[in-house]
């Protein structure tokens, strides 16, 4: 837990306790949650890396340290014998039983209080402090920082700036903050990217949201996209990785799709979380409402109190609304087949419910004949169900089947609006309150029913 009496924090580094100072002013820790592990989709026998800063690479199976990395310089990383072996500027490395890890070689501090309390064990990507104009900054921001005692001041090398690894794939090169690992998953490598919560969200808000966008918009995103990842870590601890970088989990492109427009939502809501009931919420978001929200028993199955069915009047956009699918009988039992549904033929679909907003259909029912000739009528819920069943945008939809003269079916024609489950936050309502000159608060606020916005990552008081 921070502690609020920052005038008693101090420092033990390098055998002295120490008062943080910064070229003109005192300073203090701004403890982060911890890391997330981002499953970043790759499968592949042979992979690259190259890093930019501090970095040393890490037999994760004995945590021993294989040897310090040079910035810039290219290693291949490959299986072989389902173990994993690294070529570098001098040889071959390895076999390693893995995961093999390009981590980042950092400072670590031990925060303790006036009496001697351990409070904290942070770092120099973790770790926060005043500059001269009073202004909260990274350690690693600093040009020349010092740690000073009565009797002494001395000075620190921070991390020589931004850490950032490249991965790299055939002819494919992506760079990202924090750590790689590689580990064998089916015979091939597999990555998993581990940084800074804070960090993964400068890469997460620009992927999910225009960058361009008004802020208040982009500083929603962030909120909502950090209480989605926070869940996750704490639901998936000990697994290999928490969130996968699609729209699976929450698009992510690492650093290479940062902008300061985005980077700045997610500095100046830094540790802000929705909360319900005194608990994290489940934020879900999606592209555009088509002019309402739903209950979220209507389109999954678990019945949320935050997550409410209502108008949106602020989603209007002329990308999501009044689109338009055609589908033969023969398009309709291949869109069912790819989604595991046996149907070798079809002969009526119907729809049976809709969700209690009355604009998106909740269960149909297709009937024909099964893969062994046999009579088949099949019920598909919920709303999320049918919209994935049929390859749609929404499940906010008319259906309008075409029978040819003889009164068989032939196709559809689908009329429909909005992009997404309908769930939560609408990216393009929050863009068209943040126009009417709603604040964040106020967007999520509207979006998420009855919930509370607090700081510290829902360790301190209500907003």
């Amino acid at each position: 837990m921070m502690s609020t009496c920052f005038s008693r924090i101090i420092l033990c580094l390098a055998s002295f306790f120490v008062l943080w100072l910064t070229a003109a002013g005192a300073a203090y820790a701004a403890v982060a949650p911890g890391n997330v592990k981002v499953g970043l989709g790759v499968q592949s026998g042979t992979l690259g890396f190259k890093t930019s800063g501090a970095y040393r690479l890490i037999d994760k199976s004995t945590e021993k340290e294989i040897t310090r990395l040079e910035q810039g310089v290219e290693w291949q990383v490959r299986v072989e014998n389902g173990r994993i072996m690294l070529e570098g500027p001098k040889g071959h490395l390895g076999p390693f039983a893995g995961p093999v890890t390009v981590s980042e070689l950092d400072l670590s501090f031990n925060i303790l209080s006036g009496s001697g309390e351990a409070l904290e064990n942070s770092s120099s990507g973790q770790f926060f402090v005043l500059n001269g104009e009073g202004e909260l900054t990274s350690f690693n921001s600093v040009a020349s920082p010092y740690a000073a005692s009565p009797q002494k001041k001395s000075a620190l090398a921070s991390g020589d700036g931004l850490n950032l690894v490249s991965l790299i794939d055939g002819a494919a090169s992506a760079k990202y903050r924090g750590s790689l690992e590689f580990r064998v998953e089916n015979g091939k490598l597999a990555v998993v990217n581990q940084l800074n919560i804070e960090d993964y969200l400068c890469g997460v808000v620009p992927a999910e949201i225009p960058p361009a966008w008004p802020k208040e918009a982009l500083k929603a995103q962030a909120v909502a996209a950090r209480n989605y990842a926070l869940q996750r870590v704490e639901v998936t601890r000990g697994s290999n990785y928490n969130v996968v970088n699609d729209q699976l989990s929450q698009v992510y492109r690492g650093y290479d799709a940062e902008t300061p427009a985005t980077n700045q939502a997610v500095e100046e809501t830094r540790g802000m979380v929705m909360t319900s009931r005194g608990s994290l919420i489940t934020a879900f978001f999606h592209a555009c409402s088509g002019g309402y929200t739903e209950n979220s028993e209507d389109v999954w199955l678990e019945q949320l109190p935050y997550i409410k069915g209502k108008a949106d009047p602020y989603d209007k956009n002329d990308t999501h609304y009044n689109w338009q699918v055609d589908y033969t009988v023969e398009q309709l039992v291949a869109k069912l087949q790819s989604s595991g549904y046996n149907l070798a033929a079809l002969e009526d679909i119907e729809e049976l419910a809709r969700t209690s907003s009355g604009t998106r259909i909740k269960s149909i029912a297709v009937s024909g004949q099964g893969t062994l000739g046999e009579p088949v009528r099949t019920v598909i819920s919920n709303a999320d169900k049918v919209r994935h069943a049929l390859g749609l945008k929404s499940s906010l939809f008319t259906l309008e089947k075409v029978y040819d003269q003889e009164g068989i079916l032939q196709g559809v024609k689908i009329h429909g609006s909005g992009s997404g489950h309908g769930l939560g936050m609408s990216q393009w309502g929050a863009r068209g309150m943040a126009a009417q000159g709603y604040n964040f608060q106020d967007i999520l606020k509207y979006y998420y029913t009855g919930i509370n916005i607090t700081g510290d990552y829902g360790r301190s008081v209500s907003r």
